[in-house]
């Protein structure tokens, strides 16, 4: 066996993506919703002794723990090679990483050492010992700090550019990590001096860069220090709108919980995480992105967010609340009893965090009691801007009955008509519809050949009877006839199979399909199609209608193909055999559809 051969012999696929998406039994296969496209009725389905996947919806992909790995992680196939390599613990025999992908791992090399180098100076080096008395005072403890590598930047040009070159990293890799910067003149610098560091991690545990802070807000406005907070510029493997501080740890607590807490910053997310509240997140600021969103959609449908009061009038956050709505996510908002913000009601208190985290109110809800308190109700102007800061929001709610209930809440608590409201929505809703979408990419819809011949596949391969079915099913049709090139070698394959063999015995006829057919045969095996084979009557009746209906479309291509050819006949001989033959087609077919349609 090759090592894709031995990965996937050691690594269940229904197992494995259980830990990625809910699987249920049905039959034979297991089924989900799918995880690549939103939808209500599962057409995810997997087969345990394929070791593949296909969706029957929206997206319509299919194939082995690589293809799934790779589309899940949006990552190259070697990158997904190397993962489950390590996870079925066998040493690959050829791994041969693209270019892209050396320098990804070469970078987060590169910012493992940046970690640790930082780490080591904020719990064993003098230079730190101001740092760590300021964690201290922040209520974090050793554990924290360990677990979450937390670390101190000397204040320093060339420190880490020191201590990364005895290391054997180039000038332009740290330039290209965003460790370091370069001037106009060419030289380079560090680019975190001086400052508590943060090490950001993605969902899978690889250190994608740094956030830098100031030990005393008072002192960020001083030149040397610049702002409070600085971050990794976006690099090969950091890009911000797709971070999600402390998932790596947090992730399966969110899925424990069934939801997630989002937070605004990394004390907040390291006071709650000790506090014992882990099911949580941070972002930077409040630009809640769609990218987040669609990880932490993985994971949980519930978001709660704990976000700076006023977060819903930033652009940014609209965006976010917008994308969350239509991923079909239930938002909901943490209201502080002290403090502002958790990390300071959790130094406070701690329990009054656990309960504001488990006393949450729906995202709507808020947004209406809060613009209530920002703007006088009682004013014309005052309901305007109420109107004008909650309508945006309420026109993306997809569901008509959440939406009426919120229409009528505004409606009272402006003392409106409900139509005036609405009004305004509708106004709203076209403004939404009349900006240019995002291109999609365009999806061929098959025909209705292709359909007949994949159920077919489909019909012989879910038989009780499988030699049986193709033996029946070759009386009504030649392979010929088969339009699709892939399900033509397939049939050929079983008929040869089944010469020798009088049970369909997958692992054997796996060995005998090739990659390039393979995903037909995979999506006509997934197929659930089992209720129909319970009805011997009702299976012959379906079996019979599909390859005649298949051998009609044969029939007619070649008339069709005669007929263009006629006027090119040299002789009346070749027209009128060439005639003849069209006659005895419509004859067949006019048997066939009178027989069996």
């Amino acid at each position: 066996m090759n090592d894709l051969e031995v990965i996937k012999s050691k690594i269940d696929i229904v197992s494995f993506l259980g830990e990625y998406i809910e699987l249920k039994k049905a039959g034979r296969n297991f089924k989900a919703l799918c995880p690549f496209h939103s939808e209500k009725t599962p057409s995810f389905v997997v087969s345990p002794e394929r070791g593949t996947w296909h969706c029957f919806g929206a997206c319509n992909m299919g194939g082995d723990i690589f293809e799934f790995l790779c589309k899940w992680e949006n990552i190259e196939f070697v990158e997904a090679l190397k993962i489950l390599a390590q996870k079925a613990g066998i040493t690959l025999s050829s791994y041969q990483p693209t270019e892209g992908l050396k320098i990804k791992e070469r970078l987060y090399d590169l910012n493992h050492l940046a970690s640790e180098y930082y780490h080591y100076i904020l719990t064993s080096h003098s230079l730190g010992k101001k740092a760590h008395e300021y964690l201290k005072d922040r209520g974090l403890n050793d554990k924290i700090i360990k677990n979450f590598t937390l670390g101190y930047a000397p204040n320093s040009w060339d420190a880490l550019i020191r201590f990364l070159k005895k290391k054997k990293y180039s000038q332009d890799e740290m330039i290209t990590a965003g460790l370091v910067i370069k001037t106009d003149r060419g030289t380079i610098y560090d680019r975190f001096r001086g400052r508590l560091m943060f090490t950001l991690r993605d969902h899978r545990g690889n250190i994608i860069g740094f956030s830098g802070r100031v030990l005393d807000a008072k002192v960020s406005s001083e030149a040397n220090q610049g702002a409070k907070y600085i971050n990794t510029p976006e690099t090969p493997i950091y890009i911000k709108g797709n971070a999600l501080y402390g998932l790596d740890k947090t992730a399966e607590s969110i899925r424990r919980e069934k939801e997630a807490v989002i937070v605004e910053g990394e004390f907040d997310f390291l006071s709650s995480y000790q506090s014992g509240v882990t099911n949580i997140v941070a972002i930077k600021g409040s630009a809640f992105t769609e990218g987040q969103i669609n990880l932490l959609k993985r994971y949980t449908e519930n978001l709660k967010l704990a976000l700076d009061s006023d977060f819903a009038g930033l652009e940014a956050a609209k965006k976010g609340i917008t994308a969350a709505e239509n991923a079909g996510l239930n938002l909901e908002v943490v209201t502080l009893p002290i403090g502002k913000d958790p990390d300071e009601c959790i130094r406070k208190d701690p329990s009054l965090w656990k309960k504001a985290v488990k006393n949450t109110v729906n995202i709507y809800d808020f947004l209406i009691s809060n613009a209530m308190q920002k703007y006088d109700k009682e004013t014309v102007s005052g309901k305007k801007n109420i109107g004008s800061y909650v309508i945006p929001f309420l026109s993306r709610i997809g569901n008509p009955i959440v939406l009426s209930h919120y229409i009528k809440l505004l409606s009272k608590n402006l003392d409106v008509s409900y139509e005036s409201i609405e009004l305004i929505l509708e106004k709203e809703k076209k403004g939404i519809k009349e900006k240019p979408l995002p291109s999609s990419p365009v999806t061929t819809t098959p025909d209705r050949t292709q359909l007949l011949e994949e159920h077919l596949l489909s019909l012989l391969l879910h038989s009780t009877k499988p030699k049986e079915t193709l033996e029946k099913t070759i009386k009504l049709l030649n392979i010929s006839d088969l339009k699709l090139p892939t399900i033509g070698k397939i049939f050929e394959i079983l008929k040869n199979y089944f010469q020798k063999n009088q049970d369909l015995n997958i692992k054997l006829i796996s060995k005998l399909l090739t990659p390039e057919i393979s995903p037909t045969f995979d999506k006509a095996y997934l197929q659930d199609i089992d209720f129909l084979t319970k009805d011997e009557a009702s299976f012959t009746r379906d079996l019979e209608k599909t390859a005649a209906s298949i051998r009609i479309f044969s029939l007619r291509r070649t008339i069709n193909s005669l007929t263009t050819n006629l006027k090119k006949k040299d002789s009346t001989k070749e027209e009128k055999e060439a005639q003849n033959n069209i006659k005895n087609f419509l004859s067949q077919i006019h048997d066939l559809e009178k027989r069996y349609l």
